[in-house]
């Protein structure tokens, strides 16, 4: 939950943020995607504070842990997603395999993550593309990409469940097949042919490492079904896929392009949710992390209203 407060000829203006407001779990707290057990302590900071209202979470396996979860999760409700891009890239599973068998098995690994999820009422899940690949090979991967969204998007329909598929860098860092919003947009008209349930998750984090801007979110807006916020990282001449909290050395973004990217989601009439994905460095106080990042949106925010008003 998010007020923010500005003037406007000299009548002060308090707005409620329209958006929900998620928090990427494993990325705040990296233990996380190391844990067996506690899911429920390691959680207990984000499902407890009233500031966010969607926590995205990886695999929790046992029914137990899941259920502990739950149990703490009653007097906050809180929303939950799966996120299965560290699965993806960690395990190397190439849901755009050209060869079948491979993604097929690839695809199976995630309907079956979907299917609990869905079984647990969960109605949301995140995943990625395998690696990129140009040259005469890439139209045959963008097809087996194509394929394996649409099992993936029927599997995920039973439960009611969206699917977001999130863009990455094709050529810094994690270089995924599924990049530049164009391209990825004409990946998902054609799964829509089949299921309706897919869309893109876009992440301003990326947008430095893709050379996107928000604005461009203008022109697809029927796509767009899950924001990001953070900030990707420049290292000399590189860039990296990293998630630095915000005004860490190095890191990309402000609040400037924050309340950039608020207007933008409020002219397309977007209503999805908006999460931060941002990772402490080493040494670095998660709380830190978390705590600069509101203060940002909360600019970010203020900002946005004086655009609007």
């Amino acid at each position: 939950m998010l007020y923010g407060y500005t003037i406007k000829d000299g009548h002060e203006i308090i707005s409620r943020f329209q958006w929900d407001i998620g928090i990427v779990a494993f990325m705040i707290f990296p233990d996380l995607l190391q844990l067996t057990k506690d899911f429920n302590e390691r959680l207990r900071p984000l499902i407890t504070d009233p500031f966010f209202d969607l926590i995205e979470m990886t695999p929790i396996v046992d029914d137990v842990e899941w259920s502990k979860v739950v149990e703490l999760n009653k007097s906050y409700g809180k929303k939950f997603a799966l996120a299965l891009q560290p699965l993806i890239i960690n395990r190397g599973i190439n849901v755009n395999a050209i060869d079948e068998t491979e993604r097929k098995k690839a695809t199976e690994i995630i309907v079956s993550e979907v299917r609990r999820a869905g079984l647990r009422g969960v109605r949301a899940v995140g995943m990625c593309s395998g690696p990129n690949i140009e040259g005469p090979n890439r139209e045959a991967a963008i097809e087996a990409l194509t394929k394996s969204l649409i099992e993936i998007g029927g599997e995920a329909s039973k439960y009611d469940m969206k699917v977001f598929l999130e863009t990455f860098d094709t050529i810094w860092d994690r270089k995924r097949l599924a990049g530049p919003l164009p391209t990825t947009v004409k990946i998902i008209e054609k799964v829509r042919e089949s299921v309706k349930n897919v869309y893109i998750m876009w992440d301003l984090s990326h947008a430095p490492l893709l050379n996107e801007d928000p604005e461009l979110l203008r022109s697809y807006s029927d796509f767009i079904g899950h924001i990001h916020i953070g900030c990707g990282k420049r290292v000399g001449e590189k860039l990296l896929d990293t998630h630095p909290g915000f005004y860490r050395p190095g890191a990309l973004n402000t609040e400037i392009e924050v309340a950039k990217l608020l207007r933008v989601l409020h002219d397309m009439g977007y209503k999805g949710a908006i999460s931060f994905e941002i990772k402490p460095e080493q040494d670095q106080n998660p709380f830190e992390v978390l705590n600069a990042g509101k203060g940002v949106l909360l600019r970010a925010f203020q900002l946005y209203l004086d655009s609007i008003l």
